[in-house]
């Protein structure tokens, strides 16, 4: 069996990382923008949209970003931590307010990141990470 070095690649080593590399990328660049105009939206249950979807999106946006920094890490293992680290921060600033009053990132009178601390936010980081586990998933396929 021969095998032949392709795209800089040494030999024996699987081309997946590569090609999820690409998805992963891809599917960053279709949430990032979802979770901007999450954050953005104006129209009806606008604090619903703001809070609680943006939610969702923002916990697959740091699950693409830390599968890309380390492509061997597994999926499962990856969404769980960051479901606890969430709900961990969400609980931190539920008891301990002033931890976290100074951190957040305004733009154009929008709050992006910090401000609104809730724990009704927790089931929907569990449903952004169970999305987020079949997106992984999808990604790391051949």
């Amino acid at each position: 069996m021969v095998q032949k070095e392709q795209s800089g690649q040494s030999l024996g080593q699987p081309d997946f990382y590569v090609k999820g590399h690409v998805a992963l990328l891809k599917f960053l660049l279709i949430c990032l923008p979802l979770w901007l105009s999450f954050k953005f939206y104006a129209g009806p249950y606008k604090e619903f949209v703001h809070l609680y979807l943006a939610c969702i999106v923002y916990i697959i946006i740091w699950s693409l970003i830390i599968q890309m920094i380390f492509p061997q890490a597994q999926e499962r293992l990856l969404l769980i931590i960051l479901f606890l680290l969430f709900c961990v921060i969400e609980l931190a600033a539920w008891q301990l307010p002033s931890l976290f009053e100074n951190i957040s990132l305004i733009v154009r009178d929008h709050q992006i990141i910090g401000g609104q601390f809730s724990l009704h936010k927790i089931p929907y980081y569990g449903v952004g990470a169970f999305i987020g586990f079949f997106i992984l998933r999808a990604c790391r396929i051949r």
